[in-house]
């Protein structure tokens, strides 16, 4: 074989000498692969089987031998997979890598001066810095203007908020004067503690921190939004009443005029149903999820 790879040289060498054409990485890859595919085919042995042995992908082995540079990786990557496929051949392989030697990028030679570039002149500089200080300025003021509206739109949302709290703490002042009043009448009457006298699902929610709440009546929605520390609020169904709270902790519940019990652990999302058919007067509130 290594008369083999002593003729593949000199018949480039031969080349050489005749052709006034350089050597290109092209033409060398193609010489490779011509020499390893006759040895190849000598042996009678399969591209599958060299793509078993070298673990090389068969489409890699095809491009070698049939010179197909643009098909193939970079050249020190290139040169591995020659050397492996040689070597599994039982040939030189470090010999055929040499052979496709990799080809440093070329350097350039062109040299940036200062002295080739733009001169500026004075004027030149003059303007360079009023459009520098005029684009600072704009930028300062538009900062400055943005600060502004973010402190005024805070500002509007806190007296909102204060706003909401206010009204939401008059309305629960109500509820809890009604709810009350009921309270009296049904005592008295002997009824049950429900305005209209045939919902037996009573829910009293009293909140000792803010907390997000879902209320759902009879499977349709009944109040969605956040009460203030300090509310009192009441529900009544007939058949299933759902709570919901993003703030457990913050929430006390009580069912049908029963002990008030927190709701759950603080900064923890819980919901409770409450169904007819599972409550009885003065009893306590049933958890789910």
């Amino acid at each position: 074989m290594t008369k083999n790879l002593l003729f593949l040289f000199s018949q480039i060498t031969k080349k050489k000498l005749h052709s006034q054409e350089p050597e290109t990485p092209q033409k060398k890859l193609a010489a490779i692969g011509a020499q390893l595919r006759e040895y190849r085919e000598q042996q009678s042995i399969s591209l599958d089987r060299v793509a078993v042995v070298t673990m090389i992908r068969r489409n890699l082995l095809q491009a070698i031998e049939d010179g197909q540079l643009d098909q193939l990786p970079e050249p020190v990557y290139t040169q591995g997979l020659i050397k492996r496929y040689a070597e599994a051949m039982g040939l030189d392989g470090t010999q055929f890598a040499d052979f496709f030697p990799i080809e440093p990028p070329p350097r350039s030679t062109t040299k940036l001066s200062w002295q080739n570039g733009p001169q500026l002149r004075p004027m030149h500089l003059y303007l360079f810095y009023t459009f520098l200080i005029i684009c600072s300025v704009n930028v300062l003021s538009q900062l400055m203007g943005g600060s502004l509206t973010t402190k005024n739109g805070t500002g509007t949302k806190e007296l909102a908020l204060e706003q909401e709290q206010a009204r939401l703490a008059q309305s629960a002042s109500k509820n809890q004067k009604a709810d009350s009043y009921d309270a009296v009448e049904a005592t008295r009457t002997g009824q049950n503690l429900d305005k209209s006298g045939n919902k037996p699902v009573m829910v009293n929610v009293s909140l000792k921190d803010e907390s997000w709440m879902k209320i759902e009546v009879d499977g349709k929605p009944e109040f969605e939004g956040t009460l203030p520390s300090g509310s009192v609020r009441t529900w009544q169904a007939q058949n299933k009443l759902v709570v919901l709270a993003g703030n457990a902790g913050g929430v006390m519940i009580a069912v049908n005029n029963g002990q008030a019990e927190q709701l759950g652990e603080s900064g923890v999302a819980k919901q409770v149903v409450f169904t007819a058919d599972e409550l009885k007067p003065s009893a306590k509130p049933k958890n789910e999820g």
